[in-house]
């Protein structure tokens, strides 16, 4: 097989986590070094978090709180000043913004690099990768066969899963939505179609603001098992102390503390700031529980968590609150039994009410899947099921994501860690738990990019073979 580009380290994933790990990469290199950024789209930096054109689609972490640096931690609200000068730290912005941001620090990195140290932006898709010696192989679908020291999978969250319902059909219809975040997701929604969202956290939220942006009129129906919104920020709350549980051994002690917390908060402060201060610790609390004891967390109480720790901007609310008073928008706790197509581009979903024994029948036009990224790893990204039938990598013990060690670097089938291979962000859930937002994944790319600074180094000096590039589409510009 002839090897037509060959890199020190190909970041595949051109999302917010490689990204970021990209750029912490040309930012820390200080001798030759050669990366590969591998983006499936035209467009790097945004990814499917904030690719949104939507004015409504706001951040839910304020503006002072999303620095791409950890080391900096008001590098993006400077950036934002520069176009709204009235940013305050506490403002929600909106989203695309930030995808903005996230071209503007990779383009700043690259002109910034020192000597030697370069950027290329390649478009594919992976069909397969592979180990050859001290070195991981990659083919692409179409393009060149690339071959690279290291790679880093920045491959972010997978599309939902379909409901393991009978569908009656429904599944293959147009009338049905797997992901609201695919191109044209909404193009067959008439504004007084009655719909049904299953789920009801925050990409059901965006889901409808996105409906409301259309002049949505028609019924809005949202349904989960227990019917949770996401909580709403509060302005000017800050993370209080850290709260460290005594024995963090077990779910029912930390729920213990946290609850003691709050109410200790309620008469002058804000439970908010309770669960806000387990941020900088949440990882090690996660580490430090027994596998039974995190299955139990995930059994019991992860809705319930996550409406707390993951909330939405007042605005939003506000917005959601004007629907549901309108009766646009009703929330459900219920579970989805079985679909039926009917006739006229109808479709009837029954459903079981939480509490009840009786089903109900909705009867709706259009179904959006709203329940987040397929917790299958393995059914939802087709590269990593290679790579867990290869044995090249592992699931983590609970199945959410890779194993890893403590710096992001992959474990193969026999729990050895992986001199080539590294993943950051949602991959690494199941190890770290809060993996998903920008000051986890911050972090991690930091420390990511040192890490793999100093492997290459301590290896041969001698830099990559130069080889002669075959003509492959050509890389994303930057605006």
């Amino acid at each position: 097989m002839r090897i037509e580009q060959r890199w020190d380290v190909l970041v595949v994933g051109g999302g917010a986590s490689g990204t970021l790990v990209a750029a912490q990469l040309l930012r820390n290199a200080v001798g030759p070094l050669r990366v590969a950024l591998l983006e499936r789209t035209e467009r790097v930096g945004p990814g499917l978090a904030y690719s949104t054109d939507s004015a409504s689609h706001l951040l839910n972490v304020p503006a002072g709180r999303m620095s791409a640096f950890p080391e900096d931690p008001e590098h993006f609200l400077r950036w934002m000043r520069r176009l709204e000068p009235a940013t305050a730290p506490g403002d929600f912005v909106q989203r695309r913004r930030y995808g903005q941001y996230l071209e503007a620090v990779l383009r700043e990195a690259r002109e910034g690099a020192a000597p030697g140290v370069g950027l290329e932006l390649l478009q594919g898709e992976v069909q397969s990768l592979s180990q050859v010696g001290g070195l991981a192989r990659v083919v692409l679908a179409r393009g060149p066969v690339l071959e690279a020291r290291a790679v880093v999978l920045a491959v972010g969250n997978a599309l939902p899963a379909d409901l393991p319902v009978a569908d009656g059909g429904l599944y293959a219809s147009p009338r049905y939505v797997r992901s609201p975040w695919t191109e044209g997701a909404l193009r067959h929604v008439r504004p007084h179609h009655p719909v049904l969202l299953i789920g009801t956290g925050l990409t059901m939220v965006d889901t409808v603001l996105s409906l409301a942006e259309r002049n949505h009129e028609g019924r809005i129906h949202a349904i989960s098992r227990h019917g949770l919104l996401p909580q709403v920020h509060r302005p000017g709350v800050v993370a209080g102390p850290p709260v460290a549980p005594a024995e963090p051994q077990r779910v029912r002690s930390i729920l213990g503390t946290l609850r003691h917390q709050a109410r200790r908060t309620q008469e002058g402060g804000d439970w908010r700031a309770v669960v806000d201060s387990l941020r900088p610790m949440t990882a090690s609390l996660w580490r430090g529980l027994p596998e039974p004891e995190r299955r139990r967390f995930l059994r019991h109480l992860r809705s319930f968590w996550d409406v707390h720790r993951h909330r939405m901007a007042p605005a939003v609310n506000d917005l959601l609150q004007q629907l549901q008073s309108t009766g646009v928008l009703r929330i459900h706790a219920a579970r989805v039994r079985n679909f039926q197509l009917a006739d006229e581009g109808w479709v009837l979903a029954r459903v079981r009410p939480r509490g009840f024994s009786r089903e109900a029948t909705f009867r709706v036009q259009h179904v959006i899947n709203c329940t987040g990224p397929d917790a299958s790893i393995g059914r939802g990204h087709p590269l990593l099921r290679g790579l867990l039938e290869s044995g090249l990598v592992r699931a983590d013990a609970l199945g959410l994501g890779l194993a890893t060690d403590a710096e992001g670097a992959l474990l193969d089938a026999g729990g050895r860690v992986s001199g080539l291979l590294y993943t950051l962000g949602p991959l690494r859930r199941g190890d770290l738990w809060e993996s998903t937002a920008i000051p986890e994944i911050r972090t991690q790319a930091l420390s990511l990019s040192r890490r793999l600074l100093e492997q290459l180094a301590s290896r041969s000096e001698e830099a990559p073979a130069a080889t002669t590039a075959v003509a492959s589409p050509p890389p994303p510009s930057f605006p």
